[in-house]
C-alpha cells in the first residue's frame, strides 16, 4: 500500500527547510538521504505553533526522513557506546499525552 505524499502548508515547508538546513550543518542531509561525519555546526531550533497547526505531522515526516538517511532512533535513556559513524536520534515528549499523539503518528516517543 502506497501512502499519498504529504503536502506541507507554507509555514510547515519553511519550518521543514530550516530544520533540514540545521541538520545539514550537523552532517545529515535529509533531502539527499545521506549522512556524513558529524559537522562542527550546532544549533537549537524550536518548532512552535497553535494546536492543530501541523507540528506533529512535520515531526513525523522529519523522523521518517532521518530514518531513511540512516539515522537510528533510540530511546531517551539509551546509553550505548558512541561511534563516530553512527548517527542517532531520540524523540522526547514533555507529557504522556504528547507522547501518545506522537506515537499515533508513527513517531517513536
Amino acid at each position: 500500500m502506497t501512502l499519498p505524499a504529504v503536502t506541507f502548508s507554507d509555514d510547515q515547508a519553511e519550518a521543514h527547510d530550516r530544520v533540514a538546513d540545521l541538520l545539514r550543518g550537523a552532517g545529515v542531509d535529509i533531502d539527499e538521504g545521506t549522512t556524513l561525519p558529524a559537522g562542527r555546526g550546532s544549533g537549537v531550533l524550536a518548532v512552535i505553533g497553535k494546536a492543530g497547526s501541523g507540528k506533529t505531522m512535520l515531526l513525523a515526516e522529519l523522523t521518517k526522513a532521518l530514518a531513511e538517511a540512516g539515522v537510528e532512533t533510540v530511546s531517551g535513556d539509551w546509553e550505548g557506546k558512541r561511534s563516530a559513524q553512527r548517527r542517532t536520534l531520540a524523540i522526547l515528549a514533555p507529557t504522556n499525552k504528547a507522547a501518545s499523539v506522537l506515537r499515533h503518528r508513527g513517531v517513536p516517543a
